[in-house]
């Protein structure tokens, strides 16, 4: 393995109590294996010091070998021993990893240092060279009487860095019929720090016989330098870790299973065997809540021809883009999948239906101001989890839990003047992320009308305000705020209980099928915590297809979308300031981001779509029963409202599976 990392620009901080200057700049790392290659400017502040770009390039080579036995103790119990060893050699340090410390200057008596240190942050350096040996010892009982199962196991760990670790596990299995399990266990995990572990490093210099490098480092005069080892890790600390939790899950059927969990961790050096771990400083604590679906696809489809035949009944050929599309046959059938939706605008900007240039939307886009950036680009990708179950043969219900990430590129305006007569960005463009749990659907889906070769459904549902609406801008230059709110449309859900019904038609006939669907999004709140809430949507869409083989089929669809602009925006934001007397005062933030996804008036329009499918339905065989969509929708009209870059595509995929 070859690390080749480039070591972010440290920041260069400095204080003056009038009598003595302080700095904290970078020193150059030592690095036991591998090389250092420097790209170094001055910094523009009449400082001697530089700020440093290293590129950090090294080497690593693992190998390790693995022994295990295990012996069958009686029909209910089973003891297993494992051995392995583990040689690590070559640069085996953190390069995101720094450690604080300190030069002392010692003055010409040779017994007074002088009153101020000189702060610095050092690259850490650890021993070219880990062998690690592990132990593990467990024991699994069978409990008849109980129908469960008992799982102790104990490891040990000892490397030459001077680490020891500990670790106890214990889990019951418990099941409970008709496929459900409890699974309850406890860890407990010890270690002893590493000997190079340490808060901070210190070297003392000779104050009256020191000379610097060409690169303004010390040189000479050194009295005492720094350990060989350092490092401030605290994954090499000496700590303890105790942690438990509960585990609950169904399997609804072979291969397919869903599961539900809950764990408490907590990290503390007082937990570590014997006492004597870091300090409380480094305590921490957390819990977790995790569901999962579980899909073994080589085993799904070994379940007969009920499988297949309940898949049949419950997809159609409809486009991958549609949703609410069918109920489900019969009374406790189950159904899960996964749909992936991504949008993508970029391209020249419009203004309603007409094309404009980039000065115009950055002249006019930002309402009063002129736009310091612009989106070059914005791309928005969900996915989301579909799990359906019939309680009844007339109503399904449905649970859809999503996660969306977002990406947008902003190109600066060189030519805008910010507040105090400041000018632009400057620089290139630049990207903002998100990312995180979306907001969670819930539904029910009823069947209206259902005869041979048509049927009608209505699903009436909605979607709770999980995902985060308040996420910021990071800190910057241009935005030396904490508190600053990301655009609009990169944040994770809406804010809003949102009610989102529709009423969907299918038919078929021989090969041929056809569908249409009417659905809208209506926001049940004027505004969420963040002070806005988006606009209501409506769509229309209407589909046709054709069945070329028992397993591939094609669409092609029509789509008619609306949306309403924003509502309502976010919150002013205050700091410190001075009023027209000039006396301190809490004044208005003058926002040296503006752009136009930050104006409420550029969000929503009309837009029409043509999309093309592919459908694949496996009949038979191990994967028989699963269903595989794909469709390109293609902007065919688009009427924004305010200043938006135009659309460029949207793709659909869906998974699903159902018996």
């Amino acid at each position: 393995m070859t690390p080749h990392t480039t070591i972010p620009q440290p920041l260069i901080l400095s204080f003056d109590d009038g009598n003595y200057k302080a700095y904290i700049k970078p020193k150059p790392p030592k690095v036991s294996a591998g090389k250092i290659v420097a790209d170094r400017e001055l910094v523009d502040s009449g400082l001697r010091y530089k700020r440093t770009a290293n590129t950090l390039i090294g080497n690593r080579q693992d190998w390790g070998v693995q022994l295990g036995l295990s012996q069958v103790l009686s029909k209910n119990s089973l003891v297993g021993v494992d051995f392995g060893f583990t040689r690590s050699t070559g640069y085996l340090a953190n390069p995101y990893k720094v450690v604080f410390g300190f030069d002392v200057w010692k003055d010409g008596t040779g017994n007074d240092f002088a009153q101020y240190p000189e702060a610095r942050i050092f690259l850490e350096v650890r021993p070219p060279e880990r062998n690690l040996i592990n132990w593990h010892v467990g024991f699994d009982h069978f409990i008849e009487p109980l129908d469960a199962a008992l799982h102790l196991d104990y490891s040990f760990a000892h490397d030459d860095w001077g680490i020891n670790a500990h670790t106890f596990e214990g889990e019951w299995v418990q099941p409970l019929g008709a496929g459900w399990t409890l699974i309850p266990r406890i860890r407990y995990y010890s270690q002893s720090a590493a000997d190079f572990y340490t808060t901070g490093v210190s070297r003392y210099i000779d104050l009256d016989n020191n000379q610097l490098d060409g690169e303004d480092n010390i040189a000479t005069g050194i009295l005492r330098d720094l350990p060989p080892y350092y490092s401030s890790d605290q994954r090499l600390s000496g700590f303890g870790t105790l942690s438990g939790g509960l585990t609950l899950s169904k399997q609804f059927t072979k291969g397919v299973s869903l599961e539900t969990g809950f764990e408490y961790y907590t990290h503390q050096g007082n937990l570590k065997l014997g006492g004597g771990g870091e300090a409380d400083f480094a305590d921490f604590d957390f819990w977790v809540a995790n569901a999962a679906l579980k899909v073994n696809l080589a085993s799904v489809g070994m379940g007969g021809n009920h499988v297949g035949h309940g898949a049949h009944h419950s997809q159609s050929n409809t486009p991958a883009g549609v949703q609410y599309d069918h109920v489900l046959p019969k009374a406790g059938d189950f159904m899960a999948g996964y749909r992936y939706m991504r949008n993508v605008q970029a391209g020249d900007f419009r203004l309603g239906d007409q094309m404009i240039s980039i000065d115009q939307a950055r002249q006019d886009g930002c309402y009063g101001t002129e736009c310091a950036v612009t989106p070059n680009n914005m791309t928005m990708n969900m996915h989301m989890l579909d799990l359906m179950y019939a309680p009844t043969d007339w109503l399904t219900l449905m649970l859809m839990p999503q996660w969306t990430d977002m990406d947008m590129a902003m190109t600066p305006n060189p030519d805008v003047q910010l507040s105090g007569g400041h000018g632009g960005h400057g620089g290139s463009v630049h990207e903002h992320q998100t990312g995180g749990i979306g907001d969670i659907g819930a539904y029910g889906l009823f069947t209206l009308y259902d005869r041979q070769h048509h049927r009608l459904n209505i699903a009436l549902g909605g979607t709770a305000p999980t995902g985060d609406v308040d996420i910021v801008q990071r800190k910057t230059g241009v935005n030396p705020i904490y508190n600053n709110p990301l655009h609009y449309c990169m944040q994770l859900g809406s804010g809003t209980w949102d009610f989102k019904p529709a009423l969907t038609y299918t038919g078929e006939a021989d090969n041929f099928s056809w569908g249409a669907q009417v659905n809208g999004t209506i926001r049940l709140e004027s505004r969420n915590k963040s002070g806005f809430a988006f606009g209501d949507i409506f769509q229309g869409t209407a589909w046709g297809g054709y069945q070329w083989t028992d397993w591939l089929g094609t669409t092609v669809r029509g789509v008619f979308t609306s949306q309403g602009e924003i509502r309502g925006h976010y919150p002013t934001i205050f700091v410190d300031g001075t009023d027209t007397n000039g006396n301190p005062a809490q004044v208005p933030y003058v926002d040296q981001h503006v752009d136009t996804f930050g104006q409420p008036q550029n969000y929503g329009g009309s837009f029409a779509d043509l999309g093309l499918g592919i459908n694949v339905t496996i009949p038979n065989g191990a994967f028989q029963g699963n269903n595989l969509k794909f469709e390109w929708l293609q902007p065919v009209y688009t009427n924004f409202n305010g200043y938006q870059p135009d659309r460029d595509y949207a793709l659909n995929v869906t998974w699903s599976y159902g018996f």
